[in-house]
């Protein structure tokens, strides 16, 4: 049976997904031939839009431009061109207008999601309304994961939503990895995830930075700078958070004294490690010990 040249979803607002996050609102796809109108009239009517007015939406629209190609307008972008194996992020309440080329016409998929989980991430992946937009040379991963979650949303269960927020979640996180694939810790992922690997691989002695350099095979300013970039932290500083966050749990789920806590978490001292501890947490370890172990157990 030949594809349709038109597919979609609709889920409004229900209090079962309310709280769910990463709920699709929409999702679908176009195949609109060379000189054919668009946007078509089978949306709903608060998705519709003109050419002329363009429309405003409170939700996040990521659109993947599979072949064709077209057009994008917005007051922060201003007029864009929209190639083959675009991916396009239209921020909410933002006024709009994208189209297909009438000499090429377009294939499109989509997907809408609530703003409040998807925007955080987007900035953090550099994502803005200026520079909405990003071409990859290929990207056959996101027609899987698309046609994955259509073929999902044929099912008519109980907690099929709950499954497609799953499905737009790892499209959204893959469009993600996309956008930051010419990042240069993302070049170098290799060396930094040994290095990373190397730091968490025995919290209990002090691996020294150095010797994590020499694993990574990268000179030791050019990782650390790498490195930073990926995890947020200096590899001392990674070091320290991962030991730090071992001594935690430790506090909580076992019975070792503070100074056989501090041992095997690979600080000189005790003295070390209460110092540490408290600039860290705010708190001295046998208060946080105390704290969570006198904290009202769940009913």
């Amino acid at each position: 049976m030949p594809k349709p040249d038109f597919y979609a979803k609709y889920y409004p607002d229900t209090p079962v997904m309310r709280e769910w996050p990463f709920r699709p609102r929409s999702f679908g796809y176009n195949r609109i031939v060379p000189h054919a109108k668009y946007p078509t009239e089978l949306h709903p009517d608060d998705h519709l839009f003109s050419g002329r007015n363009g429309r405003i939406l409170p939700t996040v629209t990521r659109v993947h431009v599979v072949g064709g190609r077209g057009h994008f307008r917005s007051l922060p972008s201003g007029p864009l061109e929209i190639p083959r194996n675009s991916v396009l992020f239209v921020h909410p309440n933002l006024r709009h207008n994208y189209n297909s080329d009438a000499k090429t016409g377009w294939d499109d998929q989509w997907l809408e999601l609530d703003a409040d989980c998807t925007l955080p991430l987007m900035r953090q992946a550099g994502v803005t309304p200026e520079h909405p937009l990003r071409v990859f040379n290929a990207a056959p991963r996101l027609s899987q994961l698309f046609q994955e979650m259509f073929d999902r949303s044929h099912v008519e269960a109980f907690g099929i939503e709950q499954e497609l927020a799953a499905c737009a979640y790892r499209i959204l996180a893959h469009a993600l990895v996309l956008w930051q694939s010419d990042a240069p810790y993302v070049q170098h992922f290799a060396a930094v995830e040994r290095m990373r690997q190397y730091l968490l691989s025995d919290l209990s002695s002090s691996t020294s930075v150095h010797s994590a350099v020499d694993k990574a095979g990268l000179s030791a300013s050019r990782l650390r700078v790498l490195f930073k970039q990926a995890t947020g932290l200096s590899p001392k500083q990674f070091q320290l958070e991962a030991r730090i966050a071992r001594a935690e749990r430790l506090l909580v789920e076992s019975s070792l004294a503070v100074s056989a806590i501090a041992d095997q978490t690979g600080f000189e001292s005790v003295y070390h490690f209460s110092r540490q501890f408290k600039r860290m947490r705010g708190i001295t370890a046998s208060g946080y010990r105390e704290a969570h172990i006198n904290a009202p157990a769940l009913n």
